[in-house]
């Protein structure tokens, strides 16, 4: 369902593929996250969902397609 509120930012992804990127929108309510192509199914999550989110991304290690870790 996508949100009513206007929103405060909106950013998109800088590594797209083909037209195929991440947009996410910040607003009163907490942040929309959706997909260039399907732009009509939005994620909502609440303001503190999404700090957790943002604070699990930071303390995780990438890994590569073969699944090593890297630093």
């Amino acid at each position: 369902m996508e949100s009513a509120t206007k929103p405060i930012w909106t950013r998109r992804s800088s590594r797209c593929d083909n037209d195929h990127c991440v947009t996410v929108s910040r607003h009163n309510q907490g942040v929309d996250v959706f997909d260039s192509i399907s732009p009509g199914t939005v994620l909502s999550f609440p303001e503190s969902s999404w700090h957790a989110f943002l604070l699990g991304l930071g303390t995780r290690k990438a890994r590569t397609s073969s699944g090593e870790q890297q630093a």
